[in-house]
């Protein structure tokens, strides 16, 4: 495996193949280390946090109600218990480790603001586990997409996935997109089917016998099913695992550990053989078929200036209904949101004391106060819809990026033979940021500078009334205000994700350029580095 591990890497540099160099040095990692990691994914409140708690015996990790875990979280047998957290500038702080919630916890650390890298926890609670990591991840899928983003950016570092998937919600998309991106790093995936409490004993052998069939369907192979509960048969449910699970790593760990080496080689090595390939087939041209074949290859849709428009018309396209798609969302609020705030305020005005001067700052200071709390609790209910709105304007760059591919491999394959790897990409994203809330003056006019004319014991039901009434303006201007700001803000995600996938095709166009320009006189070095690729995945394969 090494031998197979130094050619793919010599063959990468050479080549300078940009897509490949995170994978290489992710595996290094992964073949230095004799630890296995088992990392914990799944949707975002389907009981992972929960279920290390249980299955190591201590409530350690930080749950909740809303989605919790916002960083990713190691744990490992350690003679003392100890917390260290590792920034992403690399600086590590040991921390009490009654005090890991602060920066695990999505409401005491949200969007990452303390820029965790990962906390390790050490626990002597689990001398059973020695040299395996139980890896505790955000939720897929919840309204914080920048904890989405921290875990895919994981994947890379998987040794065993544990797929938790909910009974309350078995098996959606996001799962089958969850399980195929991770069959990419590795061959080990057990399903763990939480909080079967929910359900009597026949509903979840059908929701199990439902996700067995799925499961199949799609990938065509059967995965380890296991149910959990914390709540019923908890004891029987954590033997199960330990025995079944856990209990065989520890057993067979060099064995298990070769087996996801030698997966996450092979797969790296097959894609570094397809670029070898092609530089080879290349290599073997005069530089006058090249510059034909490069023609071909790069024809007028592959072109950079075309790719560019395309993408933008993409953008423009996203951004040409978004405007009405989010007041859409937000306008249905309206009627009763005046409602609440009338009731609040008719109940607070009558305390009010002072000058018609003083109880329209009183107003005003009310109205940004109340409104403000109110347009947040509604943007922040809505955010999963203004994440979705950018995971379908991702999804048309994804598909965009995916027929790019596409159109790049059939071009090569038509003047070469050769086949480009396939490979799902799409653009990333971070959680969609609240706007600011603005109330402006109580009047439209400075009626409220002639105070002294206006005896409050005579007046102030009727700017009561008045202040009542204006409620209905104030938040129909800020529904629009509010509805400006996240179109703003969703706009620029979508130039972000134009300017993401744009930067991943001109890179791949990059690579795949330098693939074609091998001279003949490499012809020969491609050759060789083709037949040792080869060869060491033969013999890395004959000796499994």
């Amino acid at each position: 495996m090494n031998d197979l591990l130094n050619i793919a890497k010599k063959c990468s540099e050479s080549l300078n193949i940009v897509s490949l160099k995170e994978n290489i040095v992710s595996l290094e990692n992964f073949i230095a280390h004799n630890n296995i990691d088992i990392v914990i994914l799944g949707q975002f409140k389907a009981g992972k946090s929960s279920f290390i708690n249980h299955l190591i015996g201590k409530e350690i990790l930080p749950t909740g109600v809303i989605p919790v875990t916002s960083v990713i979280t190691r744990l490992q047998f350690g003679e003392t218990e100890k917390a260290i957290v590792s920034s992403l500038n690399t600086v590590k702080t040991e921390v009490p480790i009654n005090l890991i919630d602060e920066f695990i916890a999505e409401h005491k650390n949200p969007k990452n603001e303390k820029n965790v890298s990962v906390i390790d926890l050490e626990l002597p609670c689990l001398r059973q586990f020695q040299n395996v990591r139980l890896i505790d991840t955000p939720g897929i899928g919840s309204a914080f997409r920048h904890n989405t983003q921290t875990t895919e950016n994981w994947f890379s570092e998987i040794g065993i996935a544990l797929i938790t998937i909910s009974a309350e919600r078995p098996l959606g998309e996001n799962e089958m997109i969850l399980i195929r991106e991770i069959s990419n790093y590795t061959p080990e995936i057990i399903i763990l089917i939480t909080k079967v409490d929910l359900h009597n004993e026949a509903q979840i052998g059908e929701i199990k016998e439902y996700i067995e069939s799925q499961l199949q369907k799609e990938f065509n192979r059967k995965f380890k099913i296991f149910n959990y509960s914390i709540i019923k048969n908890s004891e029987a449910n954590k033997q199960i695992i330990l025995n079944e699970v856990i209990h065989p790593i520890l057993s067979g760990l060099k064995d298990k550990h070769n087996k996801i080496a030698q997966y996450k080689l092979n797969s790296l090595a097959e894609s570094c053989l397809t670029y070898v390939n092609i530089a080879y087939q290349s290599s073997l041209k005069s530089d006058k078929e090249k510059k034909e074949l490069k023609k071909i290859i790069f024809d007028e849709k592959l072109n950079t200036n075309f790719i560019q428009q395309e993408l933008k018309l993409i953008a423009k396209s996203s951004k040409s209904q978004l405007r009405a798609e989010i007041y859409k969302i937000l306008n249905k609020y309206e009627s009763n949101l005046v409602s609440e705030l009338r009731t609040l305020f008719n109940t607070e005005y009558a305390s009010w004391k002072g000058n018609l001067f003083k109880l329209s700052r009183q107003y005003e200071e009310w109205m940004k106060d109340a409104l403000s709390v109110k347009l947040k609790e509604i943007a922040a209910k809505e955010e999963p819809e203004f994440i979705n709105i950018i995971k379908g304007i991702n999804a048309h760059f994804s598909f965009y990026t995916k027929s790019f591919r596409t159109k790049l491999s059939e071009n090569i394959y038509k003047v070469l033979g050769i086949k480009l790897a396939d490979e799902a990409w799409e653009p990333k994203l971070n959680s969609v940021k609240q706007p600011d809330i603005s109330v402006y003056s109580a009047f439209d006019t400075p009626i409220d500078l002639l105070w002294f004319l206006f005896p409050m014991f005579l007046f102030k039901k009727i700017f009561g009334h008045y202040f009542s009434k204006q409620i209905a303006n104030e938040v129909s201007k800020n529904i629009y205000r509010l509805t400006s700001g996240i179109n703003e803000i969703i706009s620029e995600k979508i130039d972000s994700s134009k300017d993401q996938t744009l930067k991943y095709i001109l890179n791949e166009l990059e690579t795949v350029g330098k693939v074609l320009s091998g001279s003949q006189s490499k012809s020969d070095e491609y050759r060789l580095n083709l037949n040792q690729l080869k060869q060491a995945l033969n013999d890395v394969s004959t000796s499994s």
